[in-house]
């Protein structure tokens, strides 16, 4: 994936390096939406085939969808599996630069590119926690994991080429429509492409014995059951699949 992304950059800069006087001769804001969350961007020529799209995107609180879900007994306990509900919400928070291709002197564009920003995508809380989880909790890693009011908040993350809390997630996609042209004030333009995420990590928050609070990663060495869900829902989501729609406005 990585030398595909470098040869793709590369293949863009090439398109742009006769642009001349056409690169940033014109500038347009645009505010779009779709499966990578609400964003605005900043769009500008860099000659007849290549167009650069700059932008900031979120997907907090965007969607809600509950489930149950069964928990394995306490580790450290006696206890037996509960089936709890498990509320799911985006978490993605980035950055993002794109560049159009367009082959011809219509719409019709290639776009590559990457997302930048916080490997988090998704937010899952388990509520209805047994108090059990709230008093005794578990350990992960030598951090202490307590529900709150029988809530347990947790992230999947998923780095792409990126690491830990930072992602870099590599875009290709098509996509038809001009962020900017010359001719017209105001533009449509739709893309359908995917991210390369990478593998899906489960990350919880806990607390040390000195009081020291951070986000520990559930692994097979620590909650084995666990490791193996996500394992398995990591070979879906490897690339994330995003189609959105933009709305953009030539200011000069």
């Amino acid at each position: 994936m990585k030398k595909f992304f470098i040869l793709s950059l590369s293949a863009v800069f090439a398109l742009s390096l006769n642009a001349g006087a056409q690169a940033f001769n014109h500038l347009a804001l645009g505010v779009g939406g779709g499966t990578d969350g609400l964003s605005f961007e900043l769009a500008a020529p860099l000659g007849d085939h290549v167009q650069l799209r700059a932008g900031y995107g979120t997907a907090l609180g965007l969607f809600s969808n509950t489930q149950k879900v069964t928990i394995p007994a306490h580790p450290l306990l006696n206890t037996t599996d509960v089936t709890t509900p498990m509320k799911l919400n985006l978490g993605m928070s980035d950055a993002r630069l794109l560049f159009n291709i367009y082959p011809g002197q219509g719409g019709f564009h290639f776009t590559v590119g990457a997302y930048l920003g916080s490997s988090r995508y998704l937010r899952a809380t388990l509520t209805q926690m047994p108090s059990v989880y709230e008093t005794v909790g578990f350990e992960v890693d030598g951090y202490l994991v307590r529900a709150t009011s029988g809530e347990l908040k947790t992230a999947l993350r998923a780095p792409g080429l990126g690491s830990g809390s930072f992602g870099v997630k590599p875009y290709v996609g098509i996509g038809f429509g001009r962020a900017v042209r010359a001719d017209k004030r105001v533009t449509f333009s739709c893309d359908l492409g995917a991210q390369y995420q990478g593998k899906t990590s489960l990350w919880v928050s806990g607390e040390s014995i000195t009081g020291e609070v951070k986000e520990v990663q559930i692994t097979e060495k620590n909650i084995k059951e666990a490791a193996d869900s996500i394992n398995e829902v990591s070979k879906y989501l490897t690339f994330w699949p995003t189609l959105n729609f933009h709305l953009y406005v030539r200011l000069f």
